[in-house]
């Protein structure tokens, strides 16, 4: 084999190495944007429009109130903590959690959470595909409490996949 073959061969092999992570996850949400679209679609409501901002990608359509939702792709057995309004982790070791334990925090929440903040048209949704295990609230460092369903935190929806048609009924 010549050295040419050799280098083209190593070179193919980190691209696939490399890319492939990337192609699967462009992959992936693309099918959630996809399910989500449909979803809404369903409901009669056809202008959704899709945009990607700091690698989060967001939806956002009108119906009688203009909705934007952002898209957290997520295992459904980690936990989602809103410690404020606009820091957002996502907490993989539920049992084995310390105060210690460092957080991994979502992507383009601050962003997310500013945008057209003071209009009272906007109904904001941060969409946790597939779910989640809980959604936890942090009021200060001891107190905390499960978010339960369509409750708003700090101005925002935090739902499962699950429960987006009910909500979208809702409204």
């Amino acid at each position: 084999m010549e050295w040419y073959e050799i280098l083209i061969i190593a070179l193919a092999a980190l691209i696939i190495f490399f890319g492939f992570p990337e192609i699967w996850k462009y992959a992936r949400f693309h099918k959630i944007v996809r399910k989500t679209t449909d979803l809404i679609n369903s409901k009669g409501i056809k202008a959704v429009t899709t945009k990607k901002q700091n690698n989060a990608h967001h939806l956002e359509f009108s119906n009688d109130k203009e909705y934007l939702i952002k898209i957290l792709d997520m295992n459904p057995t980690h936990e989602v903590i809103v410690t404020n309004t606009d820091n957002v982790a996502i907490n993989e070791e539920i049992k084995n959690w310390k105060r210690s334990t460092k957080p991994h925090f979502v992507p383009g929440m601050r962003q997310f959470i500013t945008e057209n903040k003071n209009s009272a048209k906007h109904v904001k949704i941060v969409l946790i595909y597939p779910g989640c295990h809980n959604i936890t609230k942090y009021i200060n460092e001891s107190d905390a409490h499960v978010v339960s369903k369509f409750q708003k935190v700090d101005g925002t929806y935090f739902i499962r996949f699950a429960d987006l048609e009910e909500f979208l009924e809702n409204q």
